[in-house]
């Protein structure tokens, strides 16, 4: 069983949101590509809005456009039209160094595939958010240490990813999103690569960071049992929001949810 997580140290006034400000308010979103000539719509104009302390999941089949949304949320894309908030901030008011500070300081990310670098020890990966910031080499370290030990990987410091089994280099994962004291977690498939001992235990976590940092949380998944995790439900298909279990205007209260589950 990995401890419980520290308590959060708790981001500059100068990083804080808006007052009131959604963590994503989404108005009208669109995203087109250009592929061989031909625009292919991934987005065609989603509203929606996700507040602090939310467990969203967003569902849908392969090309629905989740992993898109996902990529906007995220600020690793920009949307073709529409508006994106972050935290009470327009996106498109931006520029690249902005917004990739935005995203430093605002998001944490957990992917599929771990996405560490092989030849870095988990300490190391999970500091490597903090050498963005510019954050004093000692200070990095200690934090990443507090990180991996608040998901059970503190005896895992000086291990490279190819030392450790897929559902610990996930677990090194979500400590390098946490150790940067993010307002909202984004994670896509984190259950996708592991086993269901391993992927109960990720889901877990991310469990505790909601509940008790009330940082939100937002995930992509197919899975159904891993979205049935999440207090709201978000079903994409075609480019647009075909169903929304929860209503906007705050986090539900904790073990429950915020609509009606698909039984109902």
């Amino acid at each position: 069983m990995t401890p419980d997580l520290p308590p959060s140290p708790g981001a500059g006034a100068a990083d804080g949101p808006a007052s009131g400000a959604a963590a994503f308010e989404a108005a009208g979103l669109t995203r087109s590509y250009q592929l061989e000539g031909v625009s292919v719509d991934a987005l065609r104009g989603v509203d929606l809005r996700i507040d602090p302390g939310e467990f969203v999941a967003v569902v849908g089949p392969s090309g629905s456009g989740k992993s898109t949304l996902m990529h906007l949320l995220g600020c690793l894309d920009r949307p073709t039209s529409g508006t994106l908030r972050v935290n009470g901030v327009d996106v498109s008011t931006l520029s690249d160094t902005r917004l990739a500070e935005l995203r430093n300081r605002a998001i944490g990310f957990v992917f599929q595939s771990f996405h560490l670098l092989a030849r870095t020890p988990a300490l190391e990966n999970v500091a490597l958010p903090l050498v963005y910031r510019g954050v004093p080499r000692a200070e990095r370290r200690e934090r990443a240490r507090e990180a991996l030990e608040s998901v059970g990987l503190g005896h895992r410091l000086d291990h490279r990813p190819s030392q450790m089994s897929g559902g610990e280099q996930q677990r090194v994962a979500i400590a390098r999103a946490l150790v940067g004291d993010p307002r909202v977690v984004l994670a896509d498939e984190p259950t996708g690569n592991l086993d269901t001992r391993n992927g109960a235990e990720v889901m877990a976590i991310l469990d505790r960071l909601n509940a008790e940092r009330g940082v939100a949380v937002v995930l992509v998944t197919h899975e159904s049992e891993v979205a049935a995790r999440a207090h709201r439900q978000i079903h994409v298909r075609d480019g647009l929001i075909e169903h929304d279990s929860g209503t906007a205007g705050g986090p539900p209260e904790r073990g429950g949810r915020t609509g009606p589950s698909e039984a109902e």
